[in-house]
Parts: structure tokens; C-alpha cells; sequence
């Protein structure tokens, strides 16, 4: 995937900051609290980010990868739903 490509989940993510921190475009590299956001405005993107997908994000989250990439990546390793195969019983 290329820098400008973004995932379904990047791309989705990339509205929601677009829309509370009004700015266009938001890209996969960029850092929720360098492109203008704050405690507040993350805490209005976790009830955003709650909405749209099941997790249990908290602020902490977003001060913890504020970097689009990352916050997808961690939207996507807790929201998937396929079960890890268990080996056979012998």
C-alpha cells in the first residue's frame, strides 16, 4: 500500500478526525494532537470512534497512538472476529 492508500478503516477514521478537528485532508501519517487536537477533542473522537466500530477505546488510546496509521491498526487487531484455530485434540 502506498503512502496516500489508505485502508477502509484509515479512511473511515480520516472522516471522523476531518470532522472534529476541521481540517482536509487527513492522511495516514498524521498526528491527531500536532494537526490541532486536544483532551477534549480526542474524548468527542472516542465517542465518534465508539459509534462507528465495538471497542473500548478510551482517550488513553488515542495519547497512546496518535498517528492515524496506528489507531486504525489497533481499531482493526481488536475488532476482528475470527477466531485463532485450536490445534486438534490428539
Amino acid at each position: 500500500m502506498g503512502p496516500g492508500t489508505l485502508t477502509p478503516t484509515e479512511s473511515t477514521l480520516a472522516a471522523i478526525w476531518e470532522d472534529i478537528l476541521d481540517i482536509r485532508p487527513v492522511d495516514r501519517g498524521q498526528n491527531f494532537f500536532e494537526a490541532g487536537g486536544d483532551s477534549l477533542l480526542a474524548t468527542k473522537a472516542v465517542l465518534q470512534i465508539r459509534r462507528t466500530w465495538p471497542v473500548g477505546l478510551t482517550v488513553r488510546t488515542i495519547i497512546d497512538q496518535p498517528v492515524l496509521k496506528d489507531l486504525a491498526a489497533h481499531i482493526d487487531r481488536v475488532t476482528r472476529t475470527e477466531p485463532t484455530p485450536t490445534p486438534p485434540a490428539a
